[in-house]
């Protein structure tokens, strides 16, 4: 039997053991298609420091915002598919700029490989402290005696605020002049200077300010009560079921990631979420830890991706 050459065999050993490797053996980037210190690059620290220790490797934290997240998702998509490039998504930037735009720039059923949900958040609406409404009964009741007159900001025409507000406005009938913001805060300080009337902002920009009593708390848009303000009642107890709807946060890879890399991936940041420490960590900002693993957030992708088609069809808003 012919013997290969030594350096045949020095050439192949190491790719032969790097092959062998189980995964993770090096270094995971986790791409975040946003600015630092935004939701989804808080949410994305928070779980890549747990996964750091539950996996024993380094977690890369990459920011490549801009384009409303294509960017950072062409990031992912020009990677191998190996497991060591993810993306760090939201409900906006994995969701809704799909269903907003019929000829969007990827394919949120192919393009995106949901690994686990990280966390989700609810939206808040919120008056300003001189409007003579104490609950959203009230605040329907004023709103509709004046029709038109009544403001409300958001963060654009697609951002989950807005879309808060148009679900809002079609439960109950209410009318109001929308004033867009470049961002959350800055539409939380004209309602604290009374030059809107309302925002239905997402919960971590407002939480703290419902908290000191700058601002009145009038419902808020998941299915159960925020533990860190919970005399807050939900639009599904005040009767408006169909404005329940939460921001949600979580990690996806690109086609063709392995299975069994998928599913690792997914029992570690499961495992991550329970600890207590992420628990809390995710609470002091207004997030709410899921924990989903690759069945569950693959199933709320796919519904999410169905209702905002919807929605935004009905409404006029998918173009």
């Amino acid at each position: 039997m012919r013997r290969l050459p030594a350096i045949l065999i020095a050439l192949a050993l190491p790719a032969a053991a790097w092959a062998a490797e189980p995964y993770p053996s090096h270094a995971i980037r986790l791409v975040v298609p946003f600015p630092p210190a935004g939701i989804a690059d808080l949410s994305a620290r928070i779980v890549g420091e747990g996964l750091r220790v539950k996996l024993g490797q380094t977690i890369v934290i990459e920011n490549k915002p801009g384009a409303n997240g294509i960017l950072g998702l062409r990031e992912m998509l020009k990677a191998e598919p190996d497991g060591y490039t993810l993306m760090a998504g939201t409900v906006g930037s994995a969701v809704i700029g799909y269903a907003i735009d019929s000829k969007a720039p990827f394919d949120a059923t192919r393009d995106l490989v949901p690994i686990a949900g990280t966390a989700e958040y609810a939206t808040a609406m919120v008056v300003n402290n001189a409007l003579p409404v104490n609950s959203v009964q009230e605040f329907v009741a004023y709103a509709k005696a004046r029709p038109g007159k009544l403001s409300f900001g958001s963060t654009g025409v697609g951002a989950l605020d807005y879309l808060a507000a148009q679900l809002f406005m079609k439960e109950t009938g209410v009318e109001m002049v929308h004033v867009p913001y470049k961002g959350g805060p800055g539409a939380l300080n004209d309602l604290l200077a009374g030059s809107i009337d309302v925002i239905i902002e997402v919960f971590p920009v407002v939480m703290e300010q419902i908290r000191s009593g700058a601002i009145k708390g009038l419902a808020v848009s998941s299915s159960y009560r925020q533990p860190t303000l919970p005399n807050v009642p939900t639009f599904a107890e005040v009767g408006l079921p169909g404005v329940t709807l939460a921001g949600w946060l979580g990690i996806y890879g690109p086609p063709g990631i392995p299975a069994d890399v998928r599913e690792k991936l997914a029992r570690a940041i499961v495992d991550v979420d329970r600890q207590d420490d992420t628990k809390a960590k995710f609470r002091r900002i207004g997030f709410e830890p899921t924990g989903l693993g690759v069945a569950e957030f693959s199933a709320l992708h796919a519904a999410e991706i169905t209702r905002w088609v919807k929605f935004l069809t009905e409404i006029g808003l998918r173009k």
